[in-house]
């Protein structure tokens, strides 16, 4: 069980919502999916895990739907 976060995705630090504990990744999806089509106000959230394991992005559609895109560290020094 896991908690999640979303946060505007051009503001990092601006959480504007936080989910009750959640058994998986895809359960964090759902909920963040139904969240942001009640309350969005922007096309571009981040959800993250409690401690950003693995964040994720959430981008939604011209058509309106969300889609979530992990979001892959950069890797350093080449």
């Amino acid at each position: 069980m896991m908690e999640y976060r979303l946060l505007r995705a051009d503001a990092e630090t601006s959480v504007v919502a936080k989910s009750n504990n959640l058994e998986s990744e895809l359960a964090a999806m759902t909920w963040a999916r139904n969240w942001l089509e009640e309350h969005a106000d922007h096309d571009s959230y981040r959800l993250e895990p409690e401690g950003c394991r693995r964040p994720m992005l959430m981008i939604r559609t011209v058509a309106g739907q969300w889609y979530a895109i992990p979001v892959i560290a950069e890797a350093g020094g080449m």
